[in-house]
């Protein structure tokens, strides 16, 4: 069992038993009834699309389209509105884009 400190109320556990890091994939996902998000894929989760520090990407006036969202030279481009976690079916998805950045 790991060594555990108290400080002001709040448990701190060394780094070394820190839990590992969830596998992530970066993705731009269209879904149904034009709902746009960015965020990071949670590769554990196979049953649904589940995206990690979402964003839904509410507007770009660059004439690029969604798709230079996926290069990070264009990202300050888009207006992405934070939302957290978001989950959907895989038969709610239209498209997924896989992001550079």
């Amino acid at each position: 069992m790991s060594e555990v400190i108290t400080v002001n109320g709040t448990e701190y556990v060394p780094k070394s038993a820190d839990v590992s890091p969830i596998e992530t994939d970066h993705i731009i996902v269209i879904a149904q009834r034009g709902w746009i998000f960015i965020g990071h894929r949670n590769m554990e989760i196979t049953d649904k699309i589940q995206l990690l520090n979402a964003s839904v990407v509410r507007k770009w006036s660059n004439g690029r389209g969604i798709g230079a969202l996926t290069k990070a030279a264009h990202k300050d481009d888009y207006t992405l509105d934070q939302v957290g976690q978001v989950e959907f079916a895989p038969e709610g998805v239209i498209a997924a884009l896989s992001c550079e950045w």
